[in-house]
């Protein structure tokens, strides 16, 4: 008699054909230009997913915003309004001091370092688990995200994009455990690596030898060696010190200051060396300069203009360009909402 259903292929086989090709594509993964477009082609792909996913979330958190108390909107507006004449009174302070730095700067013939351009993005999902600590966000090729660019919150360091789409793009969190990040102590300028744990409230620190001066309660922040990450973001704060006298190294533990476990909005950093490179002094520039001022001294001419005016003389027989060549993607960024002073203005069109 013959079956009504066909036989199946027996399960082994089933099992070795798919371990078979899991391991060519982890063999493969990322070593060709062809697997690397395979990729962006599935994250463009699946992208639409995540916001098919993300739409009743929103939904319900759009029906929840109308129904908040008015009682309630009036106290967030009125402790708002309080922060915010608290971070007007610190801007001013900030701007004052930000000239003050350029012009440090400006005598010690350093380039001056302008701000970075920052833009919005929404988490579409999660993956945070022990051996996987993403995201994906809203953000992708067509609003300028790139591999490898850093991301954070309004607390510190999240992580970098490691694989970009359209319109969506894959994070790799700081406490994933493939991730490594060049940080220092605030306090005393030490500089280590905080390596993910798995976990997104522990971070360790590699190779740091016992006599190195670090302790509970210092604050790490971004080192800018390696170029990925800007330099002075904060990262995490040390938790814990442990110095065994029979190891060389002592075991350190961090706390990440940004909410990895709670993420909702990140901001995008594009930081200002990768759209214009400074190019360093040379010791004969930097002693023809002070030559140069002291001669102006003597004459009685403004150090400032005159510095201005040779500075402005050299570019042009350099061939350098004045103007910054910004990415075209990048129209909606901008550093600071307030409007640059005008002798902050004028140090940067020096640079």
């Amino acid at each position: 008699m013959k079956p009504i259903f066909s036989k199946t292929s027996p399960l082994g086989l089933r099992l070795f054909l798919a371990v078979t090709a899991s391991i060519m594509l982890i063999l493969t993964d990322g070593q060709t230009n062809t697997m690397i477009k395979v990729r962006s082609f599935m994250e463009t792909a699946v992208g639409g997913l995540y916001y098919l996913a993300n739409t009743p979330r929103t939904v319900l958190d759009n029906v929840s915003e109308n129904l908040v108390d008015t009682g309630k909107l009036q106290i967030e507006n009125k402790v708002l309004k309080e922060q915010l004449r608290e971070k007007n009174a610190d801007l001013l302070l900030l701007d004052q001091l930000k000239v003050e730095n350029q012009r440090l700067r400006l005598l010690l013939n350093s380039p001056l370092r302008t701000d970075e351009y920052k833009k919005i993005g929404e988490i579409l999902t999660a993956e945070t688990d022990r051996y996987r600590q993403q995201v994906v966000i809203n953000q992708g090729r067509q609003e300028g995200a790139y591999v490898g660019q850093p991301v954070i919150d309004e607390k510190g360091v999240v992580g970098q994009i490691i694989s970009v789409g359209e319109k969506s793009s894959r994070v790799l969190l700081i406490s994933d455990v493939t991730h490594s990040i060049p940080v220092q102590v605030l306090r005393n300028d030490v500089r280590v690596i905080a390596s993910g744990s798995g976990r997104s409230d522990e971070l360790t620190l590699d190779n740091v030898p016992r006599s190195v001066d670090i302790a509970k309660g210092d604050l790490l922040v971004t080192s800018g060696l390696g170029g990925r990450f800007p330099e002075g973001y904060p990262v995490a704060v040390v938790e814990n010190v442990s110095r065994d006298g029979s190891n060389y190294f002592a075991t350190v533990t961090a706390k990440p200051l940004a909410s990895l476990e709670r993420l909702r909005y990140v901001l995008l950093v594009w930081s200002h060396e990768e759209i214009h490179k400074y190019q360093a002094s040379s010791p004969e520039d930097v002693r023809n300069t002070v030559q140069q001022r002291l001669a102006n001294k003597e004459r009685g001419v403004d150090t400032k203009k005159a510095l201005v005016t040779e500075g402005n003389e050299n570019n042009k027989e350099n061939g350098e360009k004045d103007d910054i060549a910004i990415p075209e993607n990048l129209p909606e960024m901008n550093s600071n909402d307030h409007q640059v002073s005008p002798e902050i203005q004028e140090h940067r069109e020096e640079d």
